[in-house]
């Protein structure tokens, strides 16, 4: 072959390179082993054109002649075979073979230009070709650079959140957690929205959740270290001050909803309301003691009494109909936090999960309590009724504390931390509605020990009530 038959060759293999997308090509060749670069460019530069010239040259070198054989190939074969070898390596290299050497800065900077060139989702089919769990895994700190890119982190929250929780443990700081856990909240179609609204028959943590779990279960005490409750609690805050309108959804009437799944997530806030939920529900049922985590950030027990304050403050009161189960959206929300704390209860009670030692024992009742306060303030101001009061404390604490299925030191830690402090004004009309709602009694017939048909499970609670009641001067 002649060297015009050679360029025709090198200009056909020339233009198929050229089909091959650039970014594939520039990705590859910063894979490729530099020993597997120098080989190519030796066999491609050096040995090839000295195959085609080599007629030229062993007739001015004929002791080169001790290196042929007339049985052998002509060394423009050879030439060709080996520009076939190299072209074909290249090929698998990008197609098949793809190269695992390590990434190195020069390689994440061209992602990051690839990024702000491209649509996202073709970047990331890219990215995703030519990386590996392990291999970020074992170089997170220079993958980190691309990952941290807001347009990285804002594409993968809302279509491939599962990339991220693979490498969740990463985040073990709080300005890496609270950055991506921040785009989550901040993002209505991401994972955190999308899997807590199919909760929506249930209080507790499902399986089948992967981010929720991997927030809540599998890293939860790393999650409240890096001040999950920090952020949690700005962007709630947030959320309730820019609420602040007689006119929001959340000031008008509830109502029910003829399909139950649908209920309450049209308000934005009931997601994180279940939030907190789940991080409770999970934290017993895996037998995790929150109060041995760092939380320095936040007070864990008035997490849901803040949320009341705020409701309460944003709570208009021009056209509320007392008569309503929840006259207004709020009045609902603040009923879901308690039904919230009485699963806590009714979960932390069951045989399985109870311990004596543990900090939930006057937890639960005393977050409970902190609720109420704040609806008794509410009280005062007109925003919240008698009945609504009357209510909340019994269906979610007292009847938990009528039943015989809560233990002994849940029952005192009632006693202490909720019925104790209930005011005084509010307590006969309490305890007429929760002793009638329960044993069909009045508070005098308990004060007078007038019990008639009463079994003697029920006759135990109450004169345990009574003699509680009279210790601390209440009845």
């Amino acid at each position: 072959m002649d060297i015009n038959g050679w360029l025709t060759v090198i200009t056909v293999f020339t233009a198929i390179f050229a089909l091959i997308p650039r970014a594939d090509l520039v990705l590859s060749f910063y894979r490729i082993k530099p020993i597997e670069k120098r080989g190519v460019f030796f066999i491609v530069v050096v040995l090839i054109p000295y195959l085609i010239f080599f007629p030229s040259i062993v007739s001015r070198f004929t002791f080169l002649k001790c290196f042929t054989y007339d049985w052998g190939f002509k060394p423009s074969t050879i030439a060709f075979a080996l520009f076939y070898f190299s072209f074909f390596w290249l090929i698998a290299r990008l197609f098949w073979v793809i190269p695992q050497e390590k990434t190195t800065e020069k390689s994440i900077a061209y992602y990051v230009e690839l990024l702000n060139e491209q649509p996202f989702e073709e970047f990331f089919k890219l990215f995703a070709k030519y990386t590996s769990t392990s291999g970020i895994e074992n170089q997170w700190n220079v993958y980190k650079q691309l990952i941290f890119q807001p347009k990285f982190l804002r594409g993968i929250v809302i279509t491939h959140a599962s990339f991220l929780l693979q490498f969740w443990k990463q985040f073990s700081n709080e300005k890496d957690f609270q950055t991506v856990f921040r785009l989550f909240l901040e993002n209505e179609n991401s994972a955190y929205y999308m899997e807590i609204k199919e909760h929506w028959n249930t209080y507790s943590l499902l399986d089948d959740k992967p981010f929720l779990n991997t927030v809540l279960r599998d890293n939860l005490q790393q999650s409240i270290h890096n001040g999950l409750l920090q952020v949690y609690s700005d962007y709630v805050s947030n959320l309730l001050v820019a609420q602040y309108d007689k006119a929001s959804i959340y000031n008008q009437p509830h109502y029910y909803t003829r399909i139950r799944e649908d209920e309450g997530y049209d308000l934005p806030l009931y997601y994180h309301i279940l939030f907190i939920g789940f991080l409770y529900s999970s934290a017993i049922e895996n037998k995790v003691d929150i109060s041995g985590i760092s939380h320095r950030y936040t007070n864990m027990q008035s997490i849901y009494s803040n949320i009341v304050e705020g409701i309460i403050n944003n709570i208009d009161t021009t056209q509320v109909n007392d008569k309503a189960e929840y006259p207004t959206n709020y009045h609902w929300l603040i009923a879901e936090m308690f039904s919230l704390i009485e699963n806590w209860l009714t979960t932390f009670s069951d045989k399985k999960y109870f311990s004596k030692n543990s900090s939930y024992v006057s937890f639960i009742p005393f977050s409970f309590s902190l609720c109420m306060n704040e609806l008794y303030k509410g009280f005062n101001r007109g925003k919240i009724t008698q009945r609504f009061l009357n209510a909340r404390i019994y269906y979610n604490m007292l009847s938990d504390y009528f039943s015989h299925r809560t233990n002994d030191e849940m029952k005192t830690s009632i006693e202490e931390e909720v019925i104790q402090r209930i005011p005084k004004e509010h307590l006969k009309p309490i305890f007429d509605f929760a002793l009638d709602e329960k044993f069909e009694m009045h508070f005098s017939d308990l004060v007078d020990e007038n019990y008639q048909m009463i079994n003697a499970e029920e006759l135990k609670v109450l004169k345990r009530l009574r003699k509680f009641l009279a210790k601390n001067n209440l009845a």
